[in-house]
């Protein structure tokens, strides 16, 4: 892990084409701006990780019954039952 020290106004580049610019430095917060080209994912970690786990919870298989029996439930009105 390659570790920085920079100001605002300061940059450095990852690789071919990534410019990172720290803007403004405030408490314990940084403010950072990205140049990157269109086809490179700029993502924040949490963001990152909830798309993943989104995915992996897509991934496992629900029984059929099971997807019937919510779906009926969405459909019932307030009072109604079968």
């Amino acid at each position: 892990m390659l570790i920085l020290r920079r100001r605002a106004g300061e940059s450095f580049l990852i690789g071919e084409g990534v410019k990172v610019t720290v803007i403004a430095t405030k408490d314990k917060e940084v403010q950072l701006a990205i140049d990157a080209p269109k086809e490179v994912a700029v993502l924040r970690a949490e963001l990152a990780n909830a798309m993943r786990e989104n995915r992996e919870a897509a991934d496992e298989k629900s029984m059929p019954q099971e997807l019937i029996a919510a779906f009926s439930m969405l459909r019932e009105k307030p009072g109604e039952s079968e």
